[in-house]
């Protein structure tokens, strides 16, 4: 099998895959330099936060200034854990976090589409 080693190798499966049978496949993965950010988001009194925001942010640093590019997002989970990768080797990043502090509301609009731009329309909500 042939792969590019900086990509995830694809693997194909000679044939149709039918009704009862079973495929057993072995996977030799290439050296990998990729790595990853895991984390666990705790609040003042040790306990896990759930549902925060957690955004990663590249830093592109060329000697005078710095861009702040966004690469994804995630929530945590539960136990307030959360992970970003496979991340590029000798990149900076930033994580920005919001939690506890978001806000929820409920946002009516009507939307028309006719080729054109998607607009919202302002209206009540109903109760």
């Amino acid at each position: 099998m042939e792969y590019d080693k900086n990509m995830c190798p694809v693997v194909g499966v000679d044939g149709f895959i039918s009704a009862g049978k079973q495929y057993d496949i072995e996977i030799n993965l290439p050296e990998d330099n990729r790595s990853v950010i895991y984390g666990v988001l705790k609040d003042r009194y040790d306990e896990p936060v759930k549902d925060a925001v957690i955004k990663l942010i590249e830093v592109d640093k060329d000697g005078k200034t710095e861009e702040r590019k966004p690469v994804t997002h995630t929530f945590t989970d539960k136990e307030g854990q959360f992970v970003f990768g496979p991340l590029c080797a000798n990149k900076y990043y930033e994580i920005q976090i919001w939690a506890n502090k978001v806000r929820h509301h409920k946002i009516c609009a009507t939307c028309h589409h006719e080729g054109k731009c998607l607009k919202g329309e302002k209206k009540e909500c109903d109760k």
